[in-house]
């Protein structure tokens, strides 16, 4: 029974990482002509993980929750509540859910929903395989162009969105930014970055964590830039003989930096123009009425709202957060994220550079986020993996 148990969260895991890969998705529908079934692929893969998750419980006859877990999941059932009075549709209220409440809910599943490693390495390997594929079909975004690539994989090219299929093409100065088979770009940025912060926790997959770094890199989306620069940075400031390196280095490399800058300012690299746009919308696009305190604009904002234009992207996960919870549920989302990251340095080294970064995206919009980040916080059976508790 428990080997059963444990396929089961096996194969809910595999159907959700199966579901970041939209374009293969797509087409794998489409030969039975329903391809609009490739947005029902990772709520088939949650819904077994849930199941896994009730049958776990039912078994054991156990649930480990803390206060924390049960004041901040208290809140979230109240603007559950709030939610389904909001909700225009069932597609408006399930579009929410996912972007407002399902990544904790997955957390506190993984959080004390134990696989095996044998299985756990499983799932890396078909991640590591979808890594590869990308890598390859982004190089082909620059051998055929943007436009043969497109409809190659879905028959046809729509610039940069296409409004049905929910696939976007678009480029950054001289660069593609590639779908790859994900489907978007920074989705795809999203998927490399996660994998390897997973890879790097495992010894056995350490030593191939360059391939979806390189991902993260090909994929030219500056958030995801962001939270490299980050963990990198913080990674190695935080021990103390490379601090003592800097100091000696640093007379020789700032001559280097100055240099570097004079190209950097000449394409625009550090404008930040993009970003006053967004404040400026933030500021005045945003015509909704919402509490700071308690938010109380739940299912109005988000990918729920896209007739509503801007209010559909936001470009800032946190005013979403703000405008559906507040700043209450924020100060218990932290709380909770704080207390499931204890005695994980490098975990909250990598949380820290996604809090950052979300202030530039609505992170939970990617499927890739929704279903890798979590995945942080799984539970692995047996001490095989040197440096998870780092």
């Amino acid at each position: 029974m428990k080997l059963k148990l444990h396929n089961l969260l096996f194969f809910g895991v595999l159907i959700q990482v199966i579901s970041t890969q939209g374009i293969i998705t797509f087409n794998f529908f489409k030969l039975f002509g329903i391809w609009q079934l490739k947005s029902v692929v990772h709520f088939l893969g949650v819904l077994i993980v849930m199941t896994y998750f009730l049958a776990n419980i039912l078994k054991r006859q156990k649930l480990t929750i803390s206060e924390v877990d049960i004041l901040f999941f208290a809140y979230l059932f109240i603007s559950l509540i709030l939610l389904i009075v909001n909700a225009d549709s069932i597609s408006g209220f399930l579009i929410t859910f996912r972007e407002v409440f399902l990544v904790f809910i997955l957390i506190l599943v993984y959080k004390q929903a134990p696989i095996p490693v044998f299985l756990w390495r499983k799932i890396l390997k078909w991640i590591y395989i979808f890594v590869l594929l990308n890598i390859l079909f982004i190089g082909l975004t620059y051998i055929l162009g943007p436009e043969k690539y497109m409809e190659l994989l879905t028959g046809r090219f729509v610039w940069p969105f296409d409004p049905e299929y929910k696939f976007k093409i678009s480029n950054f100065y001289s660069f593609w930014r590639s779908p790859g088979l994900v489907g978007e770009a920074a989705s795809l940025g999203y998927f490399g970055i996660l994998a390897y912060f997973l890879f790097e926790e495992d010894e056995k997959f350490r030593k191939r964590k360059i391939y979806p770094l390189l991902l993260a890199i090909l994929s030219i989306v500056r958030s995801v830039y962001l939270v490299l620069v980050i963990y990198f940075i913080i990674s190695f400031l935080s021990k103390k003989e490379n601090i003592r390196k800097i100091q000696l280095t640093m007379p020789y490399a700032l001559p280097f930096l100055l240099i570097l800058l004079i190209p950097m300012q000449r394409y625009n690299l550090f404008s930040f123009k993009s970003i006053i746009i967004r404040i400026n919308h933030w500021l005045d696009d945003i015509d909704l009425k919402f509490n700071w305190l308690t938010g109380g604009g739940i299912g109005k904002a988000g990918a729920a709202a896209n007739e509503m234009g801007f209010l559909a992207t936001l470009d800032n996960y946190w005013l979403l957060m703000l405008i559906s919870i507040g700043l209450l549920g924020i100060m218990l989302i932290l709380l909770f994220i704080y207390e499931k990251s204890i005695n994980r340095r490098k975990l909250r080294i990598i949380l820290f550079g996604f809090f950052c970064t979300s202030f530039f995206i609505t992170i939970t919009q990617s499927i890739s986020f929704l279903v890798l980040f979590p995945l942080l916080f799984l539970h692995k059976q047996e001490s095989l993996m040197n440096g998870v508790n780092q």
